[in-house]
């Protein structure tokens, strides 16, 4: 039985990256709400450069709001695949940081009425943005391979929890204005090059490790804690995301590439759903690892000893 493999875009993947990976070609879009006008979130930024919205972004900190896509919306995408005699299995950002899951659950059960024959999975990916995208991407890849709808469904709740992020925030004066920072604490940590570096947790939040001073100590602890954590890189897609910040995306491209032997790496803009909550500011690397710790104690425990190392 055929089937597709669906984002939304706080599951952040353009289009040519959805087409290269075998994504289904329609993405499911939220609202944002820009300070001029309400737009559906487009990861292709037609609407603006990535510079501009993140400017924007940055410029109306904490004032830019974002919501997921509509039971129309929903159907727009789903619908005409159901028609067809396909499944779909619908990747959404992390239940922790949004009520996506919990709406398209809903809206699942809406056209399941109508098409009782059909299957749709609703898969929280526990991430956020190209996070999330990694997972989508990886299942498009086993359905190339020939796994069932069943099996990458299992596979794909199993393996969300391997999924990490290890990077920087850089902009710490967006953090400070968006509430997720006291002013204090921005104003000299800024002054002082200090980064917060952060890792998913096991109930699907984002969470500062902890914080790095300057440039070069943060990119070795990012690239070591990579290291020690991935599984069979030689057979990965690695993802590196970043909000208005793809010179030093690049970087963080060559530095792996220097240190790492990947099956891929892909650079990545966060999408237009994720970007006026994560400002600009960002520089990370998405892959697969080892399984992330209860209470993340593994993780707290190796960030430490390469904070101490430097």
């Amino acid at each position: 039985m055929s089937y597709e493999i669906i984002v939304e875009t706080a599951v952040g993947l353009p289009s040519s990256v959805r087409q290269k990976f075998g994504v289904y070609k329609e993405d499911i879009k939220g609202v944002v709400y820009m300070p001029d006008k309400d737009i559906q979130a487009d990861n292709d930024f037609n609407n603006y450069s990535p510079k501009e919205f993140f400017k924007i972004v940055k410029k109306n900190a904490g004032k830019i709001r974002t919501a997921f896509a509509t039971y129309e919306e929903f159907s727009r995408v789903v619908e005409p695949l159901l028609k067809e005699g396909k499944d779909v299995i619908v990747f959404t950002i992390s239940s922790a940081l949004s009520g996506t899951f919990n709406a398209f659950r809903q809206y699942k059960d809406i056209l399941l009425d109508d098409y009782p024959k059909r299957k749709i999975e609703i898969i929280d990916t526990f991430k956020y943005d190209c996070a999330g995208g990694l997972l989508a991407v990886n299942c498009a890849l086993n359905k190339a391979k020939g796994m069932s709808f069943e099996e990458n469904v299992k596979w794909a709740n199993e393996n969300k929890f391997a999924l990490h992020e290890i990077g920087p925030m850089d902009d710490l004066r967006f953090l400070a204005k968006n509430g997720r920072l006291s002013a204090g604490k921005a104003f000299f940590g800024q002054l002082a090059g200090v980064q917060p570096v952060a890792d998913f947790t096991d109930d699907g939040k984002n969470v500062p490790l902890g914080t790095v001073k300057g440039d070069t100590n943060v990119e070795k602890v990012s690239i070591e804690y990579l290291k020690a954590t991935i599984v069979n890189p030689e057979n990965q897609v690695i993802f590196i995301g970043h909000s208005d910040r793809e010179a030093r995306a690049n970087k963080f491209k060559k530095l792996l590439e220097d240190n790492l032997k990947v099956k891929e790496v892909v650079v990545l803009s966060i999408g237009q759903s994720s970007g006026p909550n994560i400002g600009p500011g960002l520089c990370a690397y998405f892959y697969l690892g080892k399984p992330i710790s209860k209470n993340r104690e593994e993780e707290n425990k190796l960030f430490l000893s390469l904070k101490e190392s430097l």
